[in-house]
């Protein structure tokens, strides 16, 4: 089939499927990276991975970022900087570090273990600004903590892959890592002109009829079942401290930050998934061999089943509030 025919194939399940997420109570997000999993590798062998495909994902996670900023209230972002900070800092801290700690107690070298700790600091904005924009919360106190957490969370990751090539030497960064980050600011400013509305409106048609499946469902492309088997118990192992780790670390850190039970749960939560951040950094190492492949590919499932997790999490928890 060509690329062409597995476009369409992937936007039109990704769509379909994320309109039964909804239905069944889940975020439209979970719908379209299920979708993935479903006609991906993993199962049907529908649509694969390419430089086409994945060309259009990145230019979905642009427009997803800059969506975000336009959205977003600069106000209630400043208000809530000190929250920001003390979350990223703790959703980072406690991940590198026992994440670090499993790497060495399976056998691997301090410089490799590391940067397990790394791969696992990351955070991804874009699957969370789904779910807050679903549940209009990206102008409140949860939204804005989030956001700028997820925004300091993701800079600290890049820092952190610098520092390390630093020390240790690798192949490092690159501008295409830090282009999310950018847009997302650029949108914050693009939502002070005059035709922001009309924009805004413009991106997210352009988004939910293309680039938001297509990106969102190429994640779950990167699932493969071969050798599942052997690795399942390291795989369960490494979700739950994914999902633990960024939960309670992010948590503890809005607690610091004075917000209240409901919403530092909700802000833990936000910050569970690791998308396309997590997987960049994997890559870096893979790229670098401080991952073997075989490793690599249950970091991936990893950060997919925790990108699934997060919205499963947060959508309820945003309820309470």
């Amino acid at each position: 089939m060509g690329i062409l025919g597995q476009l369409i194939i992937l936007i039109v399940v990704a769509f379909i499927m994320g309109r039964i997420g909804q239905k069944l109570g889940f975020a439209e997000v979970v719908g379209q990276l299920i979708a993935g999993i479903i006609i991906g590798p993993a199962l049907l062998h529908w649509v694969t991975t390419g430089e086409t495909v994945s060309f259009l994902s990145e230019l979905g996670v642009l427009l997803l970022m800059f969506t975000a900023g336009l959205e977003t209230d600069i106000g209630q972002l400043k208000r809530n900087l000190n929250g920001a900070t003390l979350t990223a800092i703790m959703g980072v801290v406690i991940p590198l570090i026992l994440f670090t700690v499993v790497a060495l107690v399976l056998g691997y070298q301090f410089n490799i273990s590391i940067f397990w700790g790394i791969v696992f600091a990351a955070t991804s904005i874009s699957i969370t600004i789904s779910v807050l924009g679903e549940s209009g919360q990206l102008g409140s106190q949860v939204g804005a903590v989030v956001l700028g957490a997820a925004v300091l969370d993701d800079m600290l990751a890049l820092l952190l892959v610098g520092a390390y090539v630093l020390v240790f030497g690798g192949q490092g960064l690159s501008l295409s890592t830090l282009l999310p980050i950018v847009v997302f600011i650029l949108g914050l400013v693009a939502d002070r002109l005059p035709n922001s509305g009309k924009i805004l409106k413009f991106a997210n048609l352009l988004g939910t009829w293309t680039l938001f499946p297509i990106f969102f469902g190429s994640i779950g492309l990167h699932i493969s079942l071969n050798g599942l088997q052997k690795t399942w118990p390291l795989i369960i192992v490494l979700t739950v401290l994914a999902v633990a780790t960024k939960y309670y670390g992010a948590q503890w850190g809005a607690r610091l930050a004075k917000l209240d039970k409901p919403a530092a749960r909700a802000v833990g939560a936000g910050m569970v998934s690791r998308g396309e951040m997590a997987l960049v950094v994997a890559q870096i190492g893979l790229s670098a061999d401080l991952i073997a492949k075989n490793i690599f590919g249950d970091m991936v499932f990893v950060i997919i089943i925790s990108t699934i997790i997060a919205p499963l999490l947060l959508r309820p928890l945003l309820k309470r509030i």
